[in-house]
């Protein structure tokens, strides 16, 4: 991020500069107050938008974060305290309590105080702005300290002391909330809150369902509800295979409920296949016990997985469905694209990834890399299930490529309970 013109306390701030460029004025707030207050915004955690998209989408996120804070001026903080740059590449911002307070010293339960209302505000408001590229927000934190004046040192270092002192703030607060995540987690886990939800995947032939894929629900109301930030959390926490085990056994509980007809999809991430309850007897006796058979359970794995976990994957797969048990591959076109391991492992169903289905109807590229994976999936006796099916004309379009088994919204949505789904009307003269 570049930057500009000094800001100055009074009109309404310009572009921050860094704060080695202010500690004259700051010298003059320590001598006037006795003391000198700091925010400091870390902002840091934006940095994966640049590995991931590159310093053009980087530089434009990065200049949103900068307005909303200069927005702060007036509204969460004082128009007359100092706004700075940190000397660090721009990776935080740093606002410094000006010398003009009414209501007495300034407190640390202030300091405390101002940082939770400016961390609010601000991860409100870059949520928005970031959720194209990260999809789930890694939060901005705010830290505070608080230097006393000291004579017998040198300006320069108090104010360099005080932000060391506010990134200890962060680092802490970072490390209170990663623990309370993960206690948190633990507690959805040891009170068994996860619940399973089933959407259905359907034959674009004939309309009937082919099966049910299982998804996994956190606590309603709660920020572990989607599965998305469910699995970042378990990620985090370290507790992926523990949340991992207990979705498929919710799962399977809770797969008495589906026609019997029916199959049933399972998530299946790389440490199952070292979980001794997935393993050979131990898997099928889990399975009948809930009045299921080998035949109707199709195992999900990643494209992702399968290709960077392969060698773990094709000797417990092969194994799998020498005992009956079906194999999809799911994410297809997602990028990875190693499709001869992909063969190798005999999937049965190759699931589309939904960003190669949106909008096909409208997209050349598109159709035609659909095509050419529908024909590498011809040739290794493989069914096709195209995810994320949400407009009319997509679904038309994949029925005119002969693509046979369907997943969205379009079809049918994630449900506890079971309604027999239809394919539209439009979708049934088309077929």
């Amino acid at each position: 991020m570049t930057t500009s013109t000094q800001l100055s306390g009074g009109p309404q701030p310009q572009d921050p500069v860094p704060y080695r460029e202010r500690v004259g004025e700051l010298r003059q707030v320590l001598l006037e107050q006795g003391s000198l207050g700091l925010l400091l915004i870390d902002v840091s955690a934006l940095a994966q938008i640049e590995h991931q998209y590159g310093s053009s989408s980087f530089e434009r996120v990065m200049m949103d974060a900068r307005d909303l804070v200069l927005e702060l001026h007036g509204h969460e903080v004082r128009t007359e305290d100092i706004l700075c740059l940190n000397d660090r590449g721009g990776d935080a911002f740093l606002i410094f309590f000006s010398p003009k307070r009414r209501d007495g010293p300034l407190k640390i339960a202030d300091l405390r105080a101002a940082s939770e209302r400016v961390e609010g505000h601000l991860n409100r408001k870059l949520a928005r702005l970031a959720s194209p590229y990260l999809g789930s927000l890694r939060r901005v934190t705010v830290g505070f300290a608080l230097a006393f004046y000291n004579p017998l040192v040198m300006p320069e270092r108090l104010v360099s002391r005080l932000v060391e002192e506010a990134w200890s703030c962060v680092r802490v607060q970072r490390a209170q909330r990663e623990l309370q995540s993960r206690c948190d987690l633990q507690e959805v886990l040891l009170a068994d809150q996860l619940s399973t939800v089933f959407q259905p995947v359907m034959d674009l032939r004939n309309r009937t369902v082919l099966g049910y894929e299982a998804l996994s629900r956190g606590p309603a109301g709660s920020v572990y509800q989607m599965p998305l930030r469910l699995f970042e959390m378990a990620e985090r926490a370290d507790l992926v295979f523990e949340l991992d085990r207990k979705c498929r056994r919710r799962a399977l509980l809770s797969a008495n409920t589906i026609p019997s007809s029916a199959k049933l999809f399972v998530n299946v991430y790389p440490s199952a296949m070292y979980d001794p309850e997935f393993q050979g007897a131990a898997l099928v006796r889990l399975v009948e016990d809930q009045g299921l058979s080998p035949d109707r359970l199709v195992l999900e794995i990643t494209e992702k997985s399968a290709i960077e976990n392969y060698e773990v994957f094709a000797e417990a797969l092969g194994e799998l469905t020498r005992l009956g048990f079906s194999i999809a591959v799911d994410d297809v076109g997602a990028g990875y694209s190693g499709l001869e391991k992909i063969a190798h492992l005999h999937p049965r169903y190759l699931k589309f990834d939904r960003e190669l289905i949106r909008d096909i109807d409208s997209s050349y590229i598109r159709r035609e890399m659909t095509r050419a994976l529908k024909s590498f999936a011809d040739s290794i006796d493989s069914d096709i299930i195209a995810e994320g099916v949400e407009r009319q004309g997509e679904l038309d379009t994949l029925i005119e490529l002969g693509v046979r088994y369907g997943q969205g919204f379009l079809l049918g949505r994630p449900a506890a309970t079971f309604m027999p789904p239809s394919l539209p009307a439009a979708a049934r003269v088309a077929g």
